[in-house]
């Protein structure tokens, strides 16, 4: 068996590739209820306060 080293891989990876479940498809549990996603005013309120704070700090270490 003097086959070049390429020809060796690529006969392996055919050979793993038509073995394998390529046609299975794992089915998620579907719930009942979708979640929902987070409100656009939680998000908005946290930037704010983010942006307070920051701006609190940046004062507090400009003014000492």
């Amino acid at each position: 068996m003097a086959d070049d080293p390429e020809r060796l891989v690529t006969d392996a990876l055919r050979a793993q590739a038509t073995s394998t479940n390529a046609g299975f498809v794992a089915h998620a549990p579907i719930t009942d209820e979708p979640r929902s996603p987070m409100p656009v005013w939680w998000i908005l309120g946290l930037a704010l306060l983010l942006g307070l704070a920051a701006g609190a700090v940046a004062a507090v270490i400009t003014l000492s």
